[in-house]
């Protein structure tokens, strides 16, 4: 429990987070890559694990609806990082696909990102990183039930 003199828990959650996405995404734009929203970096660093997905399961993979997702495909095909393509088995649903672009940039933006994830975890020792992830994954898999 926080103490009353505290600010809340949503509080802190909301601004860390928020702080975060923003400051990832000027480290993108710093280093050339503008077009990159944290956002964008997620569902390239699920298809750099493993490529072709559908829709579906890239939303389950990066946590947001179907919906957004395709939408994120659509602004993100158009910067020429990934594609769409038929599904083999079921035509009516399209797969999503990383380009050369999109496949490329791996090595730069893991890179830019480690190096602000560093920046944002200094004084904290490695024991204590890994205990917040483990604690923020708790809260997260708390709120999914």
């Amino acid at each position: 429990m926080l103490l009353p003199n505290n600010p809340s828990f949503n509080f802190i959650i909301t601004k860390t987070g928020a702080a975060y996405r923003q400051q990832l995404a000027n480290a993108f734009a710093a280093n050339g890559f503008s077009e990159i929203s944290p956002d964008y970096y997620i569902v390239l660093e699920k298809l750099w694990e493993t490529d072709n997905l559908s829709i579906g399961t890239l939303a389950q993979k990066v946590c947001k609806d179907s919906a957004s997702v395709s939408r994120m495909v659509d602004g993100m095909s158009q910067k020429g990082l990934l594609k769409r393509v038929k599904n083999e088995s079921d035509s009516r649903f399209s797969n999503v696909i990383l380009t050369k672009k999109g496949f490329e940039m791996e090595v730069k933006l893991k890179a830019i990102a480690e190096e602000y994830h560093t920046h944002a975890m200094r004084g904290l020792n490695p024991i204590e990183v890994k205990e917040l992830i483990r604690m923020l994954e708790h809260v997260f898999i708390n709120t999914k039930q």
